[in-house]
């Protein structure tokens, strides 16, 4: 057993808590019992301990989508417009995932400095398995399904199992298996099927990404606009339907837990039939770039450098603070802060199904820790989003990752 200790902590626990001098005792990479750090030392008396003066201690945060495979990108892609975006990836990402390793690696190091302990990584091609599988990082790994046309199906559904067979015998505690289909206007209905069935099989996590952009919901309501010419364009189909309406898409997917990425073109009707399904993950910056909306943000992720300038969730959440304060006549800044940090931690495990995002005991031992001293406890949320840098340490299943 091991016992760790700050000068603040903030467990993120269903009540906002501030704890002067908190202690976290870690048994087996569980957290065994959370109280003050002197009480707890006089209790474990034959634990190793260390104590963090100046330090706040938080649960390792969690960014619950993130696109590895394109963190070569810096300026290959248009932005401002989703449909300019799209076409600029469809040009230029061969270009973008050529000799990407050392910026995957790069991007994993920037998790770990961020204070992250677990990630949802979302696959297109596998190219960051392996870096993930030695990151230490606690990671949902959803490898990713791109399709439209049906004509390719039997080779898409050898592809899809012949690499989820390989990542099936390498589940793990930090290390699940999941799947992800691209979006309902990429995705073929057989595929599409096939994909949620292996899901159901496996009981496996799915993740798509939904209603991000005016473009998308005018095709998948009218079949008409922006897709019918990408689809021309790409695919020489000149008679190009949507494959689902959101009734459809919503009816393939049946029970399979799911998470709804973006979800910008989603009414609040709309919004609460998703979180029936699933969660809804938002990528604030992201949303901004390609659509000018911020998304619903009750739970925060970075995506990938395609459509973001990093992969920081310190930098996601700043940008998020302050964006917001000046949305609706937002006032509360630490009520908004607190909020902020549920959102990469208690409310980000919850959607992942993650026994971590709080410092609880019976939770598994995942834990940040950044140099920050504060002058007074009421703007502990706040000043921490805007002063936090980098991590001090961080622990997965009470070991240190970084």
């Amino acid at each position: 057993m091991k016992l760790i200790g700050a000068s603040i902590m903030l467990p993120c626990n269903e009540e906002w808590e501030i704890l002067e001098n908190g202690g976290v005792v870690i048994d087996s990479g569980v957290i065994k019992e959370v109280g003050n750090f002197d009480m707890l030392m006089q209790k474990y008396t034959h634990c190793d301990f260390i104590f963090y003066k100046n330090h706040v201690m938080l649960p390792a945060f969690i960014n619950a989508h993130i696109h590895f495979e394109f963190s070569k990108n810096d300026t290959s892609f248009c932005y401002g417009d989703f449909g300019k975006w799209l076409d600029s990836v469809m040009a230029n990402r061969g270009e973008v995932l050529k000799d990407n390793t050392q910026a995957m690696q790069q991007a994993i190091k920037t998790q770990k400095l961020s204070g992250v302990g677990s990630v949802c990584a979302i696959s297109s091609y596998d190219m960051d398995l392996s870096l993930l599988l030695d990151s230490k990082l606690k990671v949902i790994y959803c490898h990713e399904v791109l399709g439209a046309m049906e004509k390719d199906f039997t080779q898409q559904a050898l592809n899809i199992s012949k690499r989820l067979e390989q990542t099936l015998c390498l589940k793990s505690a930090t290390f699940t298996p999941a799947l992800a289909l691209h979006a309902p206007y990429s995705v073929n209905p057989k595929i599409a099927h096939y994909i949620v069935e292996l899901a159901m099989r496996y009981n496996l996590l799915l993740s798509t990404h939904f209603l991000e952009s005016a473009q998308e919901l005018q095709w998948l309501s009218t079949n008409d606009g922006y897709f019918k010419d990408f689809y021309a364009n790409n695919f020489q189909s000149l008679d190009a339907k949507a494959h689902f309406n959101i009734d459809t898409f919503l009816a393939l997917l049946g029970d399979v837990h799911t998470l709804f990425v973006h979800c910008l073109h989603a009414d609040l009707k709309l919004q609460e039939r998703l979180w029936q399904h699933g969660a809804i993950i938002s990528c604030p910056r992201s949303n901004l770039l390609l659509q000018g909306k911020m998304g619903a943000n009750m739970i925060i992720a970075t995506d990938g450098k395609s459509s973001n300038i990093d992969v920081d969730i310190l930098e996601e959440v700043r940008y998020t603070l302050f964006a917001m304060l000046g949305r609706d006549g937002q006032q509360d800044i630490e009520q908004l802060s607190q909020n902020l940090l549920y959102a990469i931690t208690r409310n980000s495990a919850k959607a992942l199904q993650l026994n971590n995002g709080s410092l609880a005991c019976g939770k598994s031992a995942d834990i940040a820790l950044f140099k920050l001293q504060f002058h007074r406890l009421d703007n502990i949320a706040s000043n921490f989003i805007l002063h936090a840098k980098q991590a001090t340490r961080v622990l997965v299943n009470g070991n240190d990752i970084l």
